[in-house]
């Protein structure tokens, strides 16, 4: 195939087999949020009118700004399970609270 990208690799499996092309004009990402915040939450808009696929594995990949990334997650939240993920959106880089578990207890 000659009309792959020159200079670009897969970003899952390191193939140099890799085209460029569009999502579409619904280019949209929505985080993973809860139910009720899915309904409430906005999608955070692609800026980059090119996407890439990987002719290999089936990889597509895109930008988006990082910082409309933070606000809407900031702005609409996340799942319950990216706890992780939030103190890095809120700026916290303080570990996170460990409960210890007695070692009596089942686990």
């Amino acid at each position: 195939m000659d009309k792959t990208v020159r200079g670009m690799y897969c970003l899952r499996c390191s193939s140099k087999q890799v085209v460029r092309g569009s999502l579409g004009e619904s280019a949209r990402f929505y985080p993973l949020r809860g139910f009720f915040k899915a309904i409430l939450g906005k999608p955070v808009f692609i800026n980059n009118e090119y996407s890439h696929a990987c002719l290999d594995c089936g990889l597509i990949w895109n930008e988006l700004d990082p910082g409309a990334l933070r606000k809407n997650i900031r702005t609409f939240g996340l799942a319950p399970h990216s706890t992780v993920v939030m103190r890095v959106v809120h700026g916290s880089d303080d570990p996170p609270d460990v409960v210890p578990v007695p070692s009596n207890s089942p686990r």
